[in-house]
């Protein structure tokens, strides 16, 4: 029997733990009978009874051992080692003193009996806590307890004869080797039926297990059976990321379940992969990103990961864990957008600093010739004609100094070092604070400004972005308008916002320049203002850049030989 269950244990009683200990000990308990009956009389007694016995009571140890560590419990193998020992050396002793022979009887089924009440407890208490329903082997396990309890309290209270006591020919030595020898047949099929029980029980956890984790995730487990042409699996996940019913998933065929690119490049994948797992039945999984159709026609990207199998028909399986990597995909599509944005400011720098070292070079250059004319010719020259000389001069460094400023200002707002403390500004005053900058500009080209902003009009923004933005537009004003003209300022409210208007009936611009407007990338083109002032684009671009800052949009309306009117909205305050 013994040697059966241990052939049995690694084919039908594989998955089973604890079968093949079980056969070993079986083995050590038949050994145990070996010796104590079948050497009888071939060997001493005390060898004989000392080791027998101790082997069979080593087996019961081991039984429990076995049935402690099955329910998931760490024995004592120490302590049932340990009386063994107790047990062989008293046996031995035994052997050799003058007490009656009954008594040892007593002493050989006093231990195994308390080990088989121990097992019989863990078996209940751990059938009650899993919630096993065999109690098969418990009931023997306990029987055999109070049997051997029983034959403690005959051998020990009662007047036995010694031609009864171990191999004599009595009938309680013949119940009890018929005992023992079913006890332990039936003992061995009580306990692969544990072994059935508990394995049924954890493959029912199990599933539940697996079955309750693939309908509470948010992940979609899916089974495409080749030989069916059909999902056999799908996990109600399906309905929450694309709207269809598990049964409407289900009928789907899987051309359909994605996108005709997506189902393309998926069989494409597929096919090779389906032939070397005919050929290897290995497992190997793979990764894909396919784009998943949705009961509203929209789509969605999703991340497959799929692994082939075969069924118990031998049918071949593709099971598939989808994920929603939609948010990842407009994550990587926005990365790509902005690379975009980084090599267009990159090319914006370049063809930036092109336009500072052609339209501040010319300037400074022009300044440096004109200065050293003026020393050369200084003596020469009369008050009149030397004060002229320096307004044009002051008016050059001007041009300069704001085309530094804008510069200096459109860095420090690229790095950040700009703040922005938007709140509520008085636009009059700011237009106020503007025109008082170009003082020597409107009374040298005598043009009158006019601020017809009203006391009440407020806007929400930040007050030193606001007059850089003035302070750009009211200068190409001055710029282009003619010798006496007029610049006016106006500011409306609209849609709750504030649209202000720098309005020159001047010269004005070009379909061609205005077409550049706003663009740093752009080829800049400008043209030298009514006292050939030059101009650039640059303020502009600033003026733009804070404007949308400050959450407002600019527009230009211009006719060449009539005039410009920039106006831009702010957000109003209070």
């Amino acid at each position: 029997m013994s040697a059966g269950l241990w052939f049995a244990s690694g084919y039908y009683f594989k998955k089973l733990r604890m079968v093949k200990a079980w056969s070993l000990a079986t083995l050590l308990q038949g050994l145990g009978w070996i010796v104590m009956g079948a050497l009888r009389g071939q060997i001493p007694d005390w060898v004989s009874i000392s080791f027998g016995n101790t082997f069979i009571f080593l087996s019961i140890v081991s039984y429990h051992a076995i049935i402690v560590n099955l329910f998931g419990k760490k024995a004592n193998w120490k302590v049932g080692i340990f009386i063994a020992a107790v047990l062989f050396g008293t046996l031995v002793l035994y052997q050799f003193s003058t007490f009656p022979p009954q008594y040892r009887i007593s002493i050989l089924s006093f231990f195994p009996s308390v080990y088989f009440f121990l097992t019989a407890k863990t078996i209940y208490v751990e059938n009650k806590r899993q919630r096993l329903t065999g109690n098969f082997i418990f009931y023997f396990f306990l029987f055999s307890g109070l049997f051997l309890f029983g034959r403690v309290l005959v051998y020990t209270f009662t007047e036995v004869s010694v031609t009864q006591i171990a191999f004599g020919k009595g009938p309680i030595q013949d119940i009890t080797y018929l005992f023992f020898y079913i006890i332990s047949v039936l003992m061995t099929f009580g306990f692969l039926l544990m072994c059935i029980d508990i394995f049924i029980k954890g493959q029912i956890q199990d599933e539940e297990k697996y079955k309750s984790l693939a309908e509470n995730s948010t992940d979609i487990i899916w089974v495409w059976n080749f030989d069916l042409e059909k999902f056999t699996y799908v996990s109600p996940s399906i309905t929450q990321v694309t709207g269809y019913s598990i049964q409407e998933a289900s009928d789907q065929h899987l051309s359909n379940a994605y996108t005709q690119d997506s189902y393309l490049q998926l069989k494409e994948l597929l096919i090779p992969r389906m032939n070397d797992f005919r050929v290897s039945s290995m497992k190997i999984p793979y990764a894909y990103e396919l784009e998943q159709v949705r009961k509203d026609g929209s789509t969605i990207w999703i991340e497959a990961n799929t692994v082939f199998q075969k069924n118990q028909n031998s049918e071949i399986e593709l099971l598939g864990v989808s994920r929603d990597i939609d948010g990842r995909k407009k994550s990587e599509e926005e990365m790509k957008r902005f690379f975009k944005e980084l090599q267009l400011l990159n090319h914006t720098k370049d063809k930036f600093f092109s336009i500072i070292s052609h339209d501040l070079k010319g300037p400074i250059g022009g300044m440096n010739t004109f200065i050293g004319m003026l020393l050369e010719d200084m003596e020469t020259k009369t008050p009149k004609r030397m004060r002229n000389d320096l307004n044009i001069l002051y008016q050059s460094s001007g041009e300069v100094y704001a085309l530094l400023e804008n510069l200096l200002t459109w860095a420090r707002s690229q790095t950040n070092e700009i703040s922005f403390l938007p709140e509520n500004v008085s636009v009059k005053t700011s237009v106020d604070t503007v025109i008082s900058y170009f003082t020597f500009m409107t009374e040298n080209k005598a043009i009158r400004i006019q601020n017809l902003v009203g006391n009440d009009v407020f806007v929400f923004a930040d007050e030193n972005m606001l007059e850089t933005i003035l302070r750009n537009l009211v200068s190409n004003a001055i710029k282009y308008s003619h010798v006496g003209g007029e610049v006016k300022i106006t500011a409306e409210p609209k849609d709750g916002n504030v649209s202000i208007q720098v309005e020159d009936f001047g010269t004005g611009i070009s379909d061609e320049i205005r077409s550049t407007f706003f663009q740093i990338d752009a080829k800049q083109k400008s043209m030298p203002g009514t006292l050939g002032e030059r101009g650039t684009t640059l303020g502009l671009i600033l003026c733009k850049e804070f404007i949308e800052k400050n959450h407002g949009k600019i527009f230009v309306e211009s006719e060449v030989g009539k005039g410009s009117k920039f106006y831009f909205t702010l957000p109003k305050g209070k």
